[in-house]
């Protein structure tokens, strides 16, 4: 009896997976635990381990960015000459086929705000024999389109709905390069469209002097061997202000609020084909060094499609900082399910008021996005009020920091 490899589900919010390369051969013999393919989720890249023993005799097509339902079957172990994946998959077509028209009715349809007239007969559009899906027969022939000119993305080059989007596309406007968007910029979208949609942000903005902040950086890379970064010290004072508040330390799960005892962190990494957010654990509890150490190894594990799910799941609340960018002050959208996220601009050097004197100082501005549904405003303010204040005293955030050396 044929073993089944089916396409996991390797995070909460994976629906589909690509994958970028089988590991085995047809004919391959493994057992139980050899990794079979790297799978590319929608936050990271993952391995396939084989559950059983035997021998590889059906692999599914490894188009590249061909996307693969969870649970359909991607594998067979000791399958027979027979058998067919699609047979197991109950499909020969892609699953953006599944929706397409199969069968034309003779009266006037609508497909995506398009109305698609029946025409008779006798019209004489072209139509080319190429494989093509009931949909894009149809499209094709009522809108005089030679099928002969679109190279198909689905199975054995067959023809899909977006193929003849993007064709139509291209034909409106020759400047227009369409491109198919990662699974993870596909999740980011989905994502921050539902949050924006269905989360009550509110946003509090306040304006911190930091030069003390900035004295304490460069006294603290001049005595250790670890060079710490402005991210450092504002997850570090993050953590600090949320000890001062714990009622939010809190995320909004299905109408209930959840309360955590650890404070994680989570910081916004960005990569090339989009966002991602891993965590700090504890972060609380932990030193500058051991902070940055896990910063630094966290952002290579990212950009290297390397994060494990647990290692980006969690946390009630993210840093977002593009001060790097020269970004003064923004906005930014809130990952649920926590709570909030502060949006960190950049260091300006302005004049400031101070004891009725006007000199030259360093600001920085934060803004945090709240969640009204778990978060009044009085709370947010207050949380970032402390965070703010932490990074004009930053010596406690020194104090809380064992593993700093004397400086």
């Amino acid at each position: 009896m044929a073993i089944k490899v089916l396409m996991p589900a390797l995070s909460p919010t994976m629906s589909e997976g690509v994958i970028n390369k089988w590991l085995v051969n047809i004919g391959d013999t493994v057992s139980a635990g050899d990794i079979l393919a790297e799978i590319e989720t929608d936050k990271a890249t993952m391995e396939v381990e084989a559950v059983d023993e035997g021998e590889i005799t059906h692999l599914i097509d490894t188009t590249p960015d061909k996307q693969i339902a969870v649970n359909s079957v991607i594998a067979l172990i000791n399958g027979s000459k027979d058998e067919r994946l699609e047979d197991y998959n109950d499909q020969t077509v892609s699953s953006e086929e599944k929706n397409e028209v199969s069968e034309t009715p003779k009266e006037n349809i609508e497909v995506d705000n398009i109305q698609i007239i029946e025409r008779s007969k006798d019209s004489n559009t072209k139509q080319n024999t190429n494989l093509a899906s009931p949909f894009v027969k149809k499209f094709s022939k009522d809108n005089d389109i030679d099928l002969s000119l679109i190279k198909g993305s689905g199975p054995d080059g067959r023809i899909i709905k977006k193929d003849i989007q993007n064709f139509e596309l291209h034909i409106n406007d020759e400047n227009i390069s369409v491109i198919e968007p990662s699974s993870i910029r596909k999740i980011i979208a989905e994502r921050t469209t539902q949050t924006k949609n269905e989360v009550p942000h509110f946003y509090l903005t306040i304006e911190t002097r930091v030069d003390k902040l900035i004295n304490l950086r460069k006294k603290i890379n001049l005595n250790s061997d670890i060079k710490i970064s402005f991210n450092d010290l504002i997850v570090k004072a993050c953590a600090m202000s949320m000890s001062k508040n714990p009622e939010t330390n809190i995320s909004w799960v299905n109408g209930k609020i959840h309360q955590y005892k650890n404070i994680d962190i989570a910081i916004a990494v960005a990569l090339k084909e989009g966002l991602i957010t891993p965590i700090v654990k504890q972060a609380d509890t932990k030193g500058l060094a051991e902070i940055s150490t896990e910063i630094k190894s966290l952002v290579k594990k990212a950009n290297q499609n390397k994060l494990l799910p647990e290692e980006y799941s969690g946390g009630s609340i993210t840093i977002s900082n593009l001060g790097m960018f020269g970004i003064t002050e923004f906005q930014a959208i809130i990952n649920p399910p926590q709570s909030s996220i502060i949006a960190i601009g950049s260091i300006i050097e302005k004049p400031v008021v101070n004891a009725g004197s006007i000199e030259i100082g360093h600001t920085m501005k934060s803004t945090i996005s709240a969640d009204h549904r778990s978060l009044d405003g009085a709370v947010a303010a207050k949380l970032l009020k402390d965070f703010g204040d932490i990074l004009e005293d930053p010596f406690q955030i020194w104090l809380n920091s064992l593993d700093m050396e004397v400086i």
